[in-house]
């Protein structure tokens, strides 16, 4: 066989895998297949509105192709590998809680939504129990809802405040005090109800990596055509009030916010290239 025709085979595997990995990362169905290849090309190319926190391409096209394809994936697979700890390292909580999302719909208006979440240790006391430290630490204050796709999910857990998500989200490897500082992600548990519609579940990048990002169920996306219940997302928590807020959410922006600039400049890069997502005000529990 000739280098040429190598070359092309080994291309053609590398097409193929690419688009298998794009599935599994956002299931899609049959029915939907050409509107999520779509987004999946925007997420490969920078957006003309990022245009002030992109590099400048012409001298590293290549560095910046891969740097956009890994954009796929969520931010957990940016982090350092770390050892996984027993379950037992982490704290947990027995009693079921209730919290109480503040939400801006439309930036530019004054009007305030509330959305109450019932957070239940008995499904997954481990993903509760994170999620009741994110919200008593004000990790979520002003956190938008930066990726809502329509009869699937809406997804949040990026810090307005880099800082926070320095320590929560990614290290600074070459920072020895700043890795000190960060927080372990989470280890699996067995996922003991289904990804109904309105459930919340943390989201990961693969065994191990639950961190902070938490996306809602739109729909039913237990089995087909989504099957998260499959890839092992485990519901911890379930929307009581509020399930109309959830439909109005701002989804213009599909799946074209950058987390990884998201993470590292915060509410900087937020509100210039993306002013209208819906935003979390303030996040408590009663």
């Amino acid at each position: 066989m000739s280098k040429r025709a190598s070359f092309l085979v080994l291309l053609n595997v590398f097409q193929c895998c690419a688009f298998a990995l794009f599935d599994f990362v956002l299931p899609i169905s049959s029915s939907r297949r050409p509107a999520a290849l779509a987004v999946s090309r925007s997420l490969l190319r920078s957006s003309s509105q990022d245009t002030s926190y992109c590099e400048d391409d012409t001298s590293s096209s290549r560095r910046s192709v891969l740097n956009r394809s890994l954009s796929l994936l969520t931010i957990g697979s940016f982090l350092p590998s770390y050892k996984v700890y027993a379950e037992e390292e982490f704290s947990t909580t027995d009693q079921p809680f209730t919290v109480v999302f503040t939400i801006q719909l439309d930036s530019s208006k004054p009007e305030l939504s509330e959305l109450e979440i019932e957070c239940r240790p008995d499904w997954a006391p481990l993903a509760a129990a994170r999620f009741k430290e994110l919200v008593e630490l004000g990790f979520y204050k002003d956190s938008p809802f930066f990726r809502v796709l329509p009869g699937f999910i809406a997804q949040f857990g990026i810090s307005a405040d880099k800082q926070l998500n320095k320590e929560w989200m990614y290290c600074d490897t070459s920072d020895k005090e700043a890795v000190k500082l960060c927080k372990q992600p989470l280890p699996d548990e067995p996922r003991k109800v289904p990804n109904k519609k309105g459930t919340l579940s943390f989201a990961s990048s693969g065994k191990n990596s639950r961190r902070t990002q938490v996306f809602i169920n739109l729909t039913d996306n237990s089995g087909l055509p989504n099957f998260l219940d499959g890839q092992g997302f485990v519901p911890f928590a379930r929307i009581v009030r509020g399930e109309n807020i959830v439909k109005e959410l701002n989804d213009e922006y599909r799946g074209n916010v950058s987390q990884g600039k998201a993470a590292y400049y915060g509410k900087e890069y937020f509100e210039a290239v993306f002013p209208r997502l819906s935003v979390i005000r303030d996040a408590k529990i009663l």
